[in-house]
């Protein structure tokens, strides 16, 4: 039970941080620009990519973007200490579009326009968890760090960006406005302003094909793929609840049982006790008490057990986790075994001393 709380307290934690951007009405558009290599034929090929896209009523914006995007496992990680303090950071490669089609919000600043990328210095914008760990009561709007090997200003925040998952934990995260080379933006976000009909995928699909000179392009619903990706995570957290849900109730069921036999039993201290003036109450009070006497004990070897996981880093899983699931194990086995306890207990209560001390 310790274990499986402990998975699934992880993930619902994970789960309640928001994703910090949209995926209804929003389509990824995979394409391959490998081969060309010519910087002004792919800047042009982009641009009346754009223009076709936006001049279609049903769209509301586009955005390139590089290999690192929602949902489909990549990731870009670096680490520096070029400032003077460790910073570790996921990398992603959007343009100055990006923050509108995939619906960003800012906790402080702005996103980065074209105008940004004419400055001396590189323009990136982070996410929360990011400034909260690396750059909280640093000065950003004066200062120029290192990022990535260059020098750069950081112009704003965004709440958040779980671009894992929304079982997954928020990384930190930088976003960078010129890729390493210009054929990386090979995805594009689109950005739609309501429910379309499934033949305009088909439109979209063939001005791509028209523009690009390439019939290999992929158009993914990213609706589609957070209720994937989030499956995968729902089904073994189910699953695992119900096995849990059905070994409790064996337990249970034996409990109740064991109560109950141990209570005729004990019949003849029942109607002594009652003879000598003990109430109903106080009967079933006794009964209770004693059971959860030896489940606080139970308990108690169970939890130092447990506490030894987050003492000793056995798994990747932040001590909070443990501790919830440990409350919450515990606190389980207490329910049940009061759920287990109070009918035997009333019926003791409800015996009659002189019909206990007869049959004795």
């Amino acid at each position: 039970m310790f274990a499986v709380f402990s998975f699934v307290v992880q993930q619902m934690r994970n789960y309640q941080t928001a994703l910090g951007f949209d995926t209804e009405n929003v389509w990824i558009a995979e394409m391959d620009f490998s081969e060309e290599n010519d910087s002004a034929i792919l800047i042009d090929l982009q641009n009346r990519l754009r223009s076709e896209l936006l001049a279609q009523p049903e769209i509301e914006s586009v955005a390139f973007s590089g290999f690192v995007n929602p949902f489909d496992g990549s990731t870009w990680q670096f680490m520096s200490d070029d400032n003077g303090f460790s910073m570790n950071t996921h990398g992603v490669w959007v343009d100055e579009n990006y923050a509108k089609t995939a619906g960003l919000t800012f906790s402080q600043g702005r996103w980065y326009t074209k105008e940004d990328f004419d400055g001396k210095y590189q323009p990136v914008v982070i996410n929360q968890k990011l400034y909260e760990e690396t750059f909280k009561g640093r000065n950003l709007k004066d200062s120029v760090y290192i990022i990535n090997g260059e020098d750069s200003k950081i112009i704003g925040v965004v709440e958040h960006y779980k671009y894992h998952g929304e079982f997954s934990e928020e990384a930190n995260v930088t976003f960078f406005g010129k890729p390493m080379e210009l054929n990386h933006f090979s995805r594009l976000h689109i950005r739609l302003k309501g429910k379309v009909p499934p033949v305009f995928e088909a439109k979209v699909s063939k001005i791509i094909a028209e523009v690009t000179k390439r019939n290999d392009a992929i158009i993914k619903n990213l609706e589609n793929r957070r209720v994937q990706d989030s499956k995968d995570t729902w089904v073994p957290i189910v699953a695992l609840l119900s096995i849990c849900g059905f070994l409790i109730l064996n337990v249970a069921l034996g409990l109740f049982g064991v109560l109950w036999y141990n209570i005729n039993k004990r019949k003849a201290e029942i109607g002594l006790r009652r003879t000598l003036g003990a109430t109903k109450s106080e009967i079933a009070t006794q009964f209770i008490g004693e059971v959860l006497l030896v489940s606080f004990f139970g308990i108690f070897i169970g939890l130092f057990f447990a506490f030894q996981l987050p003492l000793m880093k056995v798994f990747e899983i932040e001590n909070i986790n443990y501790y919830y699931s440990m409350l919450f194990s515990g606190g389980l086995i207490l329910v049940l075994v009061l759920i287990c306890a109070f009918y035997p207990s009333r019926q003791a209560a409800k015996i009659h001393p002189a019909l206990a001390l007869h049959e004795e």
